[in-house]
């Protein structure tokens, strides 16, 4: 049986740079500043035997894990520790905490990795970059300390699946671990309770005390405790309230839902900003607990904030990401991933309302022809091989997994619930098999356009990263397709 191997190394840093102020590591993770001179970080491997000779022969990538909020583009130069060779870089861009970033090994690069070890070195950088060092449990948290991975699995696809059920999978709290769980839930009726609960339990408890208090750092790396900073931060809610309905963050949750719809005439909005991620991320959450607390005003706000993206954000065959009530510019037209955030709380609150006393209130017939009318305009933008590009109506741009993953992964749902033809279900299961080939032989997702903290300029440029978050995106995709 083929098989994956991680091997740790030994982080050896002398640094004495503090923690920007403000900023704090993940709670229950270590981390080291990475810089030039006596801030850069040797690695080391002290391997036995037996993992000599199974690694003797192969290529590697070797990899390291941004643990603070990163704000610049910049390069880490790997160079070999005894004879001084440069032999390549790791290119980091506008990172978030859990990312991994990688460099392709040669077998050559790597037997003299192992043998001499590298210094990492980052030059001119801005920002502070700040990544996990190892940790005394590193199996659990192997991904993201410093490491080799080499080898290839019988099958990415269930490398992929045992990923995302480990602490692998876990991101940032807020819109991306939002993503995870959702991928996680959408597979226990596929996989077992069994396997995925305990999963769920391990996630919850990076976030969660005993008492279930919110413990978090935001997107910019500060101390969120016990509060949601953007409308992006409540989309675990529709997990949490499936999956522990009694959890004190929902009152929370809806303290801040009916706040913000206070402020703003109903529209549960950050500040004057109608954003495509709110139908995933109010939406859909509004409607599982309208559905696991039969509240009807909740329902009746879960099919508005949809409504309101309509019509403020779907424009013939477009779908902005952004919109200024006050300036009433729209931005980001097409991005891939503001069409995935949009359909998919279109269609995931559409189908928890469904099966419902609430399946005829005023609205939802509306929300069942827009989701056949986003299908229509989707697929008449798919490229060749069947995906989409970053811009879904600029090619050059190149394909953005996560958004592909997102937008396939709501065919599926809604075509698996007749309310989409089975034609969305051939083509979800055709992309199903094209992003696959994007899987990492560790089965994290590659070829994801980053967070959009970079702007317009970032998401043009064809960069693209691994990321937990579009692999929990797949994860649903690999589950609505089996339902």
């Amino acid at each position: 049986m083929r098989q994956v191997h991680y091997y740790p190394a030994l982080v050896i840093s002398e640094s004495k740079t503090l923690l920007p102020e403000g900023k704090q590591i993940a709670r229950g993770w270590r981390a080291v500043h990475l810089g030039e001179g006596l801030e850069q970080l040797s690695l080391t491997w002290q391997l036995q035997e037996d993992q000599l000779k199974q690694a003797a022969g192969q290529g590697s990538r070797l990899r390291i894990t941004v643990a603070l909020d990163y704000r610049d583009a910049q390069q880490v130069d790997v160079i070999l520790r005894q004879s001084d060779e440069r032999i390549g870089a790791i290119d980091i861009r506008y990172a978030y905490v859990f990312q991994p970033f990688e460099l392709l090994l040669t077998e050559e690069q790597t037997a003299a990795v192992l043998n001499e070890g590298v210094r990492l070195e980052l030059i001119g950088s801005k920002e502070p970059l700040w990544v996990f060092d190892a940790h005394d449990d590193v199996a659990e948290r192997v991904l993201f300390v410093p490491h080799l991975v080499m080898g290839e699995p019988d099958s990415r696809v269930e490398e992929a699946l045992n990923t995302m059920l480990s602490l692998s999978s876990i991101q940032p709290f807020g819109w991306m671990e939002g993503c995870v769980l959702d991928g996680l839930y959408s597979l226990q009726p596929v996989l077992g309770e069994d396997r995925v609960n305990p999963i769920l339990d391990l996630h919850f408890s990076q976030f969660f005390n005993e008492q279930g208090d919110l413990l978090y750092e935001d997107l910019h790396g500060q101390q969120a405790d016990g509060t949601f900073t953007t409308i992006e931060a409540t989309l675990p809610l529709a997990v949490i309230a499936k999956y522990r309905r009694d959890h004190p963050v929902i009152l929370k949750a809806l303290e801040f839902f009916e706040a913000a719809g206070r402020r703003n005439g109903g529209a549960v909005i950050d500040e004057d900003m109608v954003t495509a991620e709110g139908s995933y991320t109010v939406a859909y959450p509004l409607a599982v607990m309208a559905r696991q607390f039969n509240r009807q005003d909740m329902a009746e706000q879960a099919i508005a904030q949809i409504l309101l993206r309509r019509d403020c954000l779907a424009r013939e065959q477009h779908v902005f990401l952004r919109y200024q009530r006050k300036s009433q510019e729209h931005t980001f037209r097409s991005w891939a991933r503001a069409v995935a955030w949009y359909y998919l709380g279109l269609v995931k609150t559409c189908i928890e309302l469904k099966d419902t006393q609430f399946a005829n209130l005023a609205g939802m017939a509306e929300l069942e022809a827009e989701i056949i009318r986003i299908a229509q305009v989707a697929a008449a933008w798919r490229q060749p091989d069947g995906l989409w590009s970053c811009f879904l109506d600029d090619a050059t741009t190149g394909i953005d997994t996560s958004g592909s993953a997102g937008i396939s992964a709501a065919f599926a749902l809604a075509a698996s619930r007749q309310l989409l033809p089975d034609e969305y279900m051939m083509l979800a299961r055709h992309n199903f098999l094209e992003l696959s080939t994007y899987l990492t032989p560790d089965g994290i997702l590659r070829g994801v356009a980053q967070h959009n903290a970079g702007g317009m300029a970032l998401q043009q440029s064809g960069y693209r990263v691994l990321s937990q978050m579009g692999l929990g995106l797949w994860a649903q995709l690999y589950a609505y397709m089996r339902y």
